[in-house]
């Protein structure tokens, strides 16, 4: 079982360890999982954990219990594909590249789509935040010197995000922030230059001027360029030699 950790719960680990084997395809849809008394015995817990477990894991659209058959492994298409641990454990189990293409492609609808309703609904002083994170991300790539990534992506994380709570739909800004979440999971794994990140700058640039003057239908057109950027790099991540670091999508 895996090592705990002083401040998390006995059940967090079940849920974990069997959450990623399910991900990982250790466990195929309609597999049953082995009973009760097998799993307490292999992970040394009580019934009542093990249900605590269970139950997690069914609200996340894993598993289903069903009477005299047992807790049968569920297709992937009832997944919660959106929950944060199942994001993690599919970045974990799968290709890397294959899971940026998808996370690509929703946010390319969802971003630029929430870019067209902020420069239609967003106030000036909606407005000036997001000038104010395009700043901060201009700043984090001044000096080479002093340049981190992680930074970087902190303050390119908050200039989409002051996008999504400027578009007015808070239903629209939801499914963004989880996509966003998404991509955070997908590129923290990676160093990255700051030559790729200042290019990448005036495509940021084009999105937040066409906001600023209130034009939908440019910054949609930006943003779906911007997007179509990143999914020129994807497929080269994770093929570059080790001498050199792959170069990195604009986000």
């Amino acid at each position: 079982m895996p090592h705990r950790g002083f401040h998390r719960k006995l059940y967090e680990y079940l849920v974990e360890d069997i959450g990623q084997k399910i991900v990982a395809g250790n466990f195929k849809p309609g597999d049953t999982l082995p009973n009760e008394t097998a799993l307490c015995k292999t992970y040394g817990v009580s019934r009542g954990v093990l249900r605590e477990a269970t139950k997690v894991l069914a609200q996340k659209g894993l598993i289903h219990t069903r009477p005299k058959i047992g807790t049968q492994i569920q297709d992937r298409s009832q997944w919660n594909l959106f929950d944060s641990d199942i994001l993690i454990w599919t970045l974990k189990s799968g290709d890397k590249r294959i899971f940026l293409q998808k996370v690509t492609e929703v946010r390319r609808i969802i971003e630029s789509e929430a870019c067209r309703y902020t420069a239609k609904r967003a106030t000036d002083a909606e407005i000036a935040v997001i000038q104010a994170r395009y700043d901060e991300m201009e700043t984090a790539l001044n000096d080479p010197d002093e340049y981190n990534y992680n930074l970087y992506l902190e303050k390119d994380m908050a200039f989409h995000t002051s996008i999504l709570d400027a578009c007015h739909n808070e239903l629209l800004a939801q499914i963004g922030h989880t996509m966003r979440k998404a991509v955070q999971l997908a590129r923290k794994a990676d160093i990255r230059d700051i030559e790729t990140q200042q290019a990448s700058l005036p495509l940021h640039m084009a999105i937040l001027m066409a906001l600023r003057d209130h034009r939908p239908e440019a910054a949609h057109r930006a943003s779906q360029a911007m997007f179509d950027k990143i999914g020129e790099t994807i497929p080269v991540l994770g093929k570059t030699p080790p001498d050199r670091p792959a170069p990195s999508p604009a986000h």
